[in-house]
Parts: structure tokens; C-alpha cells; sequence
């Protein structure tokens, strides 16, 4: 005869015992100072190696933009012509009697191809159209407001100015640029080569340019400031048969100011 078999007895949970069994891995481990400089000594390295590429790809952003806008202004430069009789915007004249800024220079005759409104070149870069829509190049911005001056110093031209058109449209320069008649645009013999409209420099800072290498004064009206920093770097430029393009002061040759020569 087979003996009952009785069931093991169970001990009774003593009072405040944990019921649940603790899952693996569940206890952590601080990071020690030596893991924590480590980790902070890797952030350091990868931030110092983005941060230069992250520059670079807003320094390119920026003369994107710039090439667009410079490629509306061509446009535009044309279709004025077209509707002048061929003739060219001036880049600025200047005679006292008429001197305003709201009508002596090629942003003001571009302007009824870009918006509705007159142009207004208002008291500060802020307000004024010289530094809105495609006026407005944000390499410019960041610089001087003129030569060595930060902020507007007081004299010379209240805006930050971004682009320039070339002086030699007028048809009286050189020398003088007292009358407000410009060449035909069938008059330039080269004008895939022929400097129509450019980035201008802060040491300028005026809507007509004359010359594309420093003058006797060691300035330069015309700003190589894309890539790197003035006058070591790059310009837009367009031309009067309409293409943009970008040079630096050293592949200036072939580039034609003085087309009435």
C-alpha cells in the first residue's frame, strides 16, 4: 500500500519582504569622471570638425542667393533696355539741382521690374530698398558699413549698399557723370565679357563701380568677399549679354569696363 504524499509546506512572506523578483540588468552605473572628460573630449573634436563645414555650406548658401539676385537684375537690366529704346540703366549720376537717391541710380530704373512700389531709399539700411528683395545681399550685411567703420559713421552713404553697376554706361563717363544719357545695349561689341553689374565692396559702398583692382588710395570698389574674406576671395558678377559668373581679383583679365573704347 502506497503511502500519501503530503505537499511541501510553504514558509509564510515575512512582513516588508519585496514580493517581486528584481529584473536583470536594472541596477546602473554611473559614468566616472574620467568617462564623463572622455565623452565631453569627443563632442569637443566632432563639433570643432562640423562647425567649420557648417560655415562653409553657409558661406556658399549665402553667394547662391547672391547669384540669384544678380541674375534678376540682368534680367531686369534687359527688359529695361527693351522698354528705353535700347538704352542701359545708369549706374549713378549725379547732377545737385536732382541729386536723390530715390532716382539717380540703376536700383531706382530696376525697380518698377521687381515691385510695385517706388523706391524708397529710406534713412537706414534697415528701411531702405538699397538693402530689401534682390538688393539685398546677406554676405554684404554682415560686413562694415563702410572701410573700417562697423556702423554708419555719420558721413559718406547711410545704407549698406550690395551691389554696384558698371559707371561706364554713362554715356558722358569719363569724365563727368552730370547727365543722366546711357549707351545702347547693342553698342557693347563683347557683352558676354562686359561687366554689367557686381558685388560692390564696403570700402566703396555706392551703386557704380569703375575699376575692378585697387585704386591709388589702395581701396577697391569692387567686393571679392564669397569663399573667404575681402579681397581675397570672390565676386558675382553679371554681364550685359545676361550670365552670372564669379571671379577674383586675379582672373580679372578679358573682363571689360570701358565697352565705348
Amino acid at each position: 500500500m502506497k503511502s500519501k504524499s503530503h505537499p511541501r509546506p510553504v514558509s509564510a512572506p515575512v512582513v516588508g519582504q519585496n514580493l517581486v523578483a528584481p529584473r536583470r540588468g536594472s541596477a546602473g552605473r554611473a559614468f566616472t569622471l574620467i568617462e564623463l572628460l572622455v565623452v565631453i573630449a569627443i563632442i569637443a573634436i566632432l563639433a570643432g570638425l562640423l562647425l567649420p563645414a557648417l560655415a562653409k555650406a553657409k558661406q556658399q548658401g549665402h553667394a547662391a542667393l547672391c547669384k540669384n539676385n544678380l541674375k534678376q537684375i540682368a534680367l531686369a537690366t534687359v527688359m529695361y533696355a527693351d522698354d528705353s529704346q535700347d538704352r542701359l540703366p545708369f549706374a549713378w549720376w549725379y547732377y545737385q539741382p536732382f541729386d536723390s537717391a530715390d532716382s539717380n541710380n540703376f536700383q531706382t530704373l530696376l525697380i518698377p521690374y521687381i515691385q510695385k512700389n517706388n523706391f524708397q531709399s529710406g534713412n537706414t539700411t534697415e528701411s531702405s530698398d538699397f538693402a530689401k528683395s534682390i538688393f539685398r545681399c546677406p554676405t554684404r550685411l554682415l560686413e562694415n558699413h563702410y572701410r573700417q567703420h562697423k556702423n554708419y559713421p555719420g558721413f559718406a552713404n547711410p545704407w549698406k549698399i550690395s551691389y554696384a553697376m558698371n559707371q561706364f554706361t554713362l554715356l558722358s563717363y569719363p569724365p563727368n557723370v552730370t547727365s543722366p544719357k546711357t549707351a545702347r545695349l547693342g553698342s557693347v561689341a563683347n557683352p558676354a565679357q562686359t561687366l554689367g553689374t557686381v558685388d560692390v565692396s564696403y570700402e566703396l559702398n555706392h551703386p557704380a563701380v569703375i575699376k575692378l583692382g585697387p585704386g591709388s588710395d589702395k581701396t577697391w570698389d569692387v567686393g571679392y568677399k564669397h569663399g573667404g574674406k575681402h579681397p581675397d576671395a570672390k565676386a558675382n558678377v553679371t554681364y550685359f549679354d545676361g550670365h552670372v559668373s564669379a571671379f577674383s581679383a586675379r582672373q580679372t583679365n578679358g573682363i571689360v569696363m570701358d565697352f565705348k573704347l
